[in-house]
Formats: C-alpha cells, structure tokens, sequence
C-alpha cells in the first residue's frame, strides 16, 4: 500500500458535507473554524478569499483552496463588505456561520464549499499532516487532471440528476486525492508536514518503510540508510520537511492506527499492541495513556458510545 492511500483509508473521509452558493452584487459569509479540512472552487465569476490570519485573495472561476489549518475566512464580492461581516460576527456565536447579501442584484457568482467528515478521532493528525493551505489557481498549467474534477464538480452541482449527493460525494473525495498528488513546489503555505516529507524523495523512502514494517523497531541509524543519508542529515532533514523527530512520527502513526483498530474492531488490545510493535500490552496502555489522554480500554467505550457531530447553524442577514 502506498502512503498516500495508507494516510486517506485511515482517515476515511467517505462522508463529505457540501453546498452550493449563489449570490450576485454585494455579498459577504463567514465561515467559522471546522476541525475537518475545509475546501472551496469557484464555478462562476470570482469572490474574495479574506482569511483571518494572511493577505486576502482574489479569487476566479475554476480557483480552488483546501484548509487545514486553525483558520476562519470570509468569502466576499468585494472588500467594502467586511465591515458589515465584522458587525454580524460581533451579535453571534463563534460557531455561527454568517451571510449577508444586498438587496442589489448584479453580476453572478457561484461557489461549492465544504468540509471533509473524518473520523473525528483523526481530525487533529490529518491537520498535522497537511499544509495549512493549499491554493490551486485555474491557470496553472500544472493542474492538469485536479482542474478536469474541478470542473466535473462543478457541472455536476447544478444538475439535477438522480444520485446527485453520492457523485459529489465521490468526486469531493477524488479532489483530495488528487490535491494531495500535486508536487510540493505547487503549495503555498506550511512548508512542513506528511506531503512535504513526501515532496523529498529521500524523506520518503523513510516514510514508506516506516508506513510498510510499522511494528518494527526502527531506529534513526536504520532510517538513514534506507534513506542513503548520514544520521546526523537525516534526522535534521526529517524534522524540517516533516516537523517532528522519526521517533515522534513512528508513535504518532502507530497510535493512529491503534485508535482506528480500537473503534473499528473488536480485536484485542494485546493484539493491536503487538501489530504496531509494542512486545507488551504495559508498554502499550502506558504510550498510548501518554498521548491520547486515557488507556486504550477507557478510549474504546468512551468512543464508541460518542454522539455524532451536530449540523451546521446558520444565520443569514439581509440588507
């Protein structure tokens, strides 16, 4: 299994929550922080993209971002609207997302946005792993098979087909695929994690051996070599590109993987110890207690009895 389809499966991002967004004249929304990667395409005209952290953006018809990171945006028709966002933000909940619209009609505007519904308790590694934001504009010529989803996506929308939601849904998942495929040197933003590791092909040697034999007892030296690398270069490197130690990211993945298998399976925790490389259910319950925050045993029922996520609330405003 490669570590692109090792990373997707173990976050199974099989239910996408999606809408489509028509506006024309002065428009403005707010869309509050989401722990799940947030997306958004423009299918007609163009809007501002106003992130609370960073420079806003223009943003024009077939433009794409994915987010990662811990931020909250605006989508405008121009920048003049966010005092009366500002004002709307100010009378509501933190969580609320928020439109206004002006009673002006004029030139139109569509975009698709959403997020992808992960398993929740992956939600924070799969933030770790990506960028905090990924841009793709329609004129790069690099784009190539992202920009024929984009638009199957976008046709797709506005149809009234039967089976609408479930294409959506299965060509939103293709879009992070192929998002995720993009070379490195396409990615504006966070400069460490899991795809720019990737993006080293030295770094990914080490990825892909630790993603093969993940109950193995890997050390730095071993990693190196695999990698063709001195130790002392190696370890710098994998901290810059990936931004933890190899050790740190071994007992992440692993931890990841045991959380999966506790939630999805009903294998013994002896078992699932020992097929992520701990000889000893002790060494387990006390590694995983230390990053979870409770034993393997106390995470299992506490979990599988968690209620499902609430429905997004929203609140719209008109002039």
């Amino acid at each position: 299994m490669d570590l692109l389809t090792d990373i997707v499966r173990l976050m199974r991002p099989q239910t996408v929550l999606w809408r489509t967004v028509d506006a024309g004249g002065r428009w403005g929304m707010r869309v509050p922080y989401r722990e799940t990667p947030r997306f958004c395409l423009v299918v007609i005209g163009h809007c501002w993209f106003v992130p609370d952290e960073g420079e806003p953006r223009l943003m024009r018809q077939g433009d794409y971002f994915l987010l990662a990171g811990k931020t909250c945006y605006c989508l405008t028709s121009d920048l003049d609207v966010m005092p009366r966002l500002d004002a709307l933000r100010r009378r509501a909940r933190q969580e609320d997302y928020l439109r206004w619209d002006d009673t002006v009609r004029g030139a139109p505007m569509r975009l698709i946005g959403g997020h992808f519904q992960t398993d929740p308790e992956h939600a924070a590694l799969l933030a770790d792993l990506l960028p905090q934001q990924i841009y793709v504009r329609a004129s790069d010529e690099e784009a190539g098979r992202l920009t024929r989803v984009l638009e199957l996506i976008g046709e797709e929308a506005v149809c009234e087909q039967p089976g609408r939601d479930l294409v959506m849904s299965r060509l939103v998942e293709i879009m992070l695929v192929e998002v995720l495929r993009r070379p490195m040197l396409q990615i504006e933003g966070q400069r460490t994690g899991w795809l720019s590791g990737m993006a080293d092909p030295q770094i990914a040697l080490a990825l892909q051996r630790m993603h093969a034999e993940v109950a193995r007892h890997w050390t730095v030296d071993a990693l190196a070599k695999h990698a063709g690398m001195s130790r002392a270069v190696f370890a710098r490197r994998f901290v810059e590109r990936v931004g933890v130690a190899p050790a740190t990211y071994l007992s992440n993945w692993r931890i990841a993987l045991a959380k999966d298998a506790l939630i999805n399976s009903d294998r013994p925790i002896s078992d699932i110890a020992l097929s992520i490389g701990y000889l000893s259910d002790s060494a387990f319950c006390t590694a995983f207690a230390r990053i979870v925050g409770k034993p393997p045993a106390s995470y299992r029922k506490t979990c599988r009895r968690a209620p499902s996520q609430a429905a997004w609330r929203t609140i719209e405003r008109s002039a």
